[in-house]
This record gives structure tokens, C-alpha cells and sequence, in this order.
């Protein structure tokens, strides 16, 4: 009699604990917030990050010149196009995807406007050289997301003037295109070849969505206005950049599987956040700003932060 009580003891204070877990399992957040700034520099623009924490975007130096960087804790590698438009602004030269390898051998993409094309160009870059992407048929090209397997994403304008997605697998190019949706882009690739893709709907807004291949799944943010989904991870978790009602940028983190969902975050003291790249270990990325003023008088910095948190229960691959 007394090992039953003994017993049923046991089993209620498993189940009491088992309960408190559950309970106690943290929410969805974001913090760990670091800046993070090309040494010398009086811009930085952090738009891609890998587990290793290699961070890929670009800088503007004292002299008023933006360069690609690759960013290895205090380590810069300053990167120069030949052709690239040299003076800041989303025409010279960064990179904008990257792959999950450690050190110097990390590989890129990105894109510029070439000054002799007189139009946006596309780019690999690895182990100092550069390789061209360039869809048939186009006349404009970005690149921004790549995967491990060399699978690269980003939009291209064709002959007709008309804006499309597209996935580059190695051997071909792929056109993406989103039903209903117009000027698709292309953000983010993951291992299993998911990508992030945002269009602008026929009410002049922009939806988010994931293709898997067969489907494009819409993902918005119901709080966004504007819904530009960045950087998926391998696990499924993503990262947003979303606009409000006063047309002020908020970055969104979303953590994937049962006990997962959105969690709006803002730099401490920022007046708008954008959120760019996320890591396998939910390392995040992107850029703030202390000033609601958007002109070259206020620039932007570059972040880092954690989303929270990978142990969440039955954690699982989504969408």
C-alpha cells in the first residue's frame, strides 16, 4: 500500500513537471542585439548571414565609396567590382546571399549597376573571381539568395520590360512568377530548395510567399501593410521586413513548428528596423536607423540578434 502511494507520488510529480516545462517554454522573441559595422566605415548594410557568422553586405568608407563586404568577426574583406557604380545607393556594389562555408572560401552573390552596361548586372563571387548571372532575355539582373548546393535567386527584367523572379540551378535558368502578383522577387533559397519570393498584389501591396517547387504557400504578416519576406532558413524559420500604416519598417522573426510564430522586433532605440538574413542557429541580420529621415544625412548601421529559441517542443521542417 504504501509503494502504490509511493507510486502515484511519482507519476504526479513527473506529471507536475512535465506541465512546468511545457509552461515554461520561452515565447518567440528576438534579442542579443549587437551593431555591427565595417571597421572604418560611416555606413554598413548587413543583408546576409551564415552559421559561421560570416556576414555579407556592404560598407561606405570616409571617402564616400561603397564596397561588397564579407564580414568575419573584426575581419573586413573589401570586395571591387570593375565597372560597379562606385558612389552609395542601391546601384554600387554588395552582396546580398551567401553560402554556409567558414572563412576566406565563403561564396557570395550580389549585384550592381554596371556604369559601361548602363544596367543592373549580377554576380558570383568566389575566391577573388567573379562570375556572371544573367537570365535569356534579360536586361536588368539582381542576385540575392544562394543555398549550399549553388542554387542561386533573385529577379530579372526582360526585353518586354516585364519584372520576373528566377531561380538559377547551375545548369538552367528557371522563370518564377507569382499567380495574380506582379515584379516577383526572389529573396532566399534554402538546402531544400525553398524560396522566399514577394509581388505586389493588385491592390498595390506586397504579399510574401513560399515556393516549395510546385506551390507558391502566401505567408504574410498580418500586421504588415507591405509583407517583403527575406532569409528562410533550412528548418523553415524566415525573417521579415514589414511596413505599417505610416509606411515605417518593422522587422518581423518567425520560428517554425508547433510552438513557433511571428514576433515583431525593433532595434533598442531604432526608428525603423529592416530585417535581411537569418543563420541556421537563427542568427539575424539587417539594418536600423535612429532617424525617421531615410536621406543620405541619416544612414543606416547594420545589426545582429538572436531569434528564440531553437528548442521549442516537437521543433520540425515547415514551410
Amino acid at each position: 500500500m504504501i509503494r502504490q502511494k509511493l507510486m502515484v507520488g511519482m507519476i504526479a510529480v513527473l506529471w507536475f513537471s512535465i506541465i512546468t516545462t511545457f509552461a515554461q517554454a520561452p515565447t518567440v522573441s528576438v534579442s542579443k542585439f549587437n551593431n555591427v559595422n565595417a571597421p572604418g566605415a560611416i555606413e554598413t548594410d548587413a543583408y546576409a548571414v551564415n552559421s559561421f557568422k560570416v556576414i555579407a553586405g556592404d560598407y561606405v568608407d570616409h571617402d564616400n565609396v561603397q564596397h561588397g563586404m564579407l564580414l568575419n568577426g573584426k575581419t573586413l574583406t573589401s570586395v571591387d567590382r570593375s565597372g560597379c557604380q562606385a558612389t552609395p545607393g542601391p546601384g554600387s556594389v554588395a552582396f546580398f546571399g551567401i553560402d554556409n562555408t567558414k572563412g576566406p572560401t565563403v561564396t557570395v552573390v550580389g549585384w550592381c549597376f554596371d556604369t559601361t552596361q548602363k544596367t543592373n548586372v549580377a554576380f558570383l563571387y568566389s575566391n577573388g573571381a567573379f562570375t556572371s548571372i544573367q537570365p535569356p532575355s534579360s536586361i536588368s539582373t539582381i542576385a540575392q539568395g544562394l543555398n549550399d548546393k549553388g542554387e542561386v535567386v533573385g529577379a530579372f527584367i526582360d526585353t518586354g520590360n516585364v519584372q520576373h523572379a528566377f531561380l538559377f540551378t547551375g545548369k538552367q535558368y528557371i522563370t518564377l512568377d507569382v499567380p495574380n502578383h506582379t515584379v516577383p522577387n526572389a529573396w532566399s533559397i534554402n538546402s531544400s530548395g525553398r524560396i522566399s519570393i514577394f509581388a505586389l498584389n493588385t491592390k498595390s501591396f506586397y504579399d510574401s510567399f513560399v515556393f516549395n517547387g510546385k506551390t507558391y504557400t502566401k505567408v504574410n504578416v498580418k500586421a504588415g501593410m507591405n509583407n517583403f519576406i527575406h532569409a528562410i532558413d533550412d528548418s523553415g524559420d524566415r525573417v521579415y521586413t514589414i511596413t505599417d500604416s505610416n509606411g515605417d519598417y518593422h522587422g518581423v522573426f518567425f520560428l517554425a513548428g508547433t510552438g513557433g510564430g511571428f514576433a515583431e522586433f525593433e532595434f533598442p532605440g531604432a526608428t525603423e528596423t529592416q530585417a535581411f538574413g537569418l543563420s541556421d542557429k537563427l542568427e539575424i541580420v539587417g539594418d536600423y536607423q535612429k532617424s525617421a529621415d531615410r536621406s543620405n544625412s541619416s544612414p543606416s548601421q547594420g545589426y545582429s540578434a538572436y531569434g528564440c529559441c531553437r528548442g521549442l517542443p516537437d521543433r520540425r521542417r515547415s514551410q
